[in-house]
């Protein structure tokens, strides 16, 4: 995993989710959404996203942005703009522990 330096706003978690769910979800799926419509305030349950998607979604955000997404909280999430919110505060965190020690 690579460190990112800057926190990422929605539009770069947005397009990090867009790319993801473009590779993950079969093609009878992917015909059922619009990935530029997806934004922030997308509901999660309005995508085509089964349990075992969500997972390896996860798991492509946490390699992206190289943060930990426990599953529990990933099930949790509301919209989008959750995803987001949580990635932001993981790195930020890392950033105070560094800073800190």
């Amino acid at each position: 995993m690579t460190e990112i330096a800057v926190l990422p706003d929605d539009i770069e978690v947005v397009e990090a989710l867009r790319a993801a769910l473009s590779r993950l979800l079969p093609p009878e799926d992917l015909a059922q959404v619009d990935l530029d419509a997806v934004d922030a305030d997308t509901p999660l349950l309005g995508l085509p996203v089964d349990s075992v998607v969500l997972m390896a979604l996860m798991n492509e955000l946490e390699d992206r942005f190289s943060v930990f997404i426990p599953e529990e909280e990933a099930f949790g999430f509301t919209v989008v703009g959750d995803i987001g919110a949580l990635i932001r505060q993981r790195l930020a965190d890392k950033a105070k522990r560094r800073e800190q020690g």
